[in-house]
């Protein structure tokens, strides 16, 4: 799976049902789906082992722009 240097996740999701299941039961929640991802990324992460980690060689820029916001001459994809 290729990992690209953007802050974008990309899943592809074959069972659209579940993909609208998903949407209304967040809608109901009053919750995005990057909220509950991050959350529950968030979660899963925190509950590895240290030094479990995988490093995929991708740093994470804690003052990035936001999304759109050219960077040096760049646009942030």
């Amino acid at each position: 799976m290729a990992v690209g240097k953007s802050r974008r996740i990309v899943i592809d999701v074959d069972d659209v049902a579940f993909k609208r299941r998903l949407y209304a039961a967040l809608a109901e929640d009053g919750c995005s789906l990057k909220d509950w991802f991050v959350a529950a990324a968030g979660d899963y992460l925190g509950s590895r082992a240290p030094g479990r980690q995988l490093d995929l060689g991708v740093g994470v820029a804690e003052d990035s722009p936001p999304y759109g916001q050219t960077v040096k001459g760049e646009t942030r994809e």
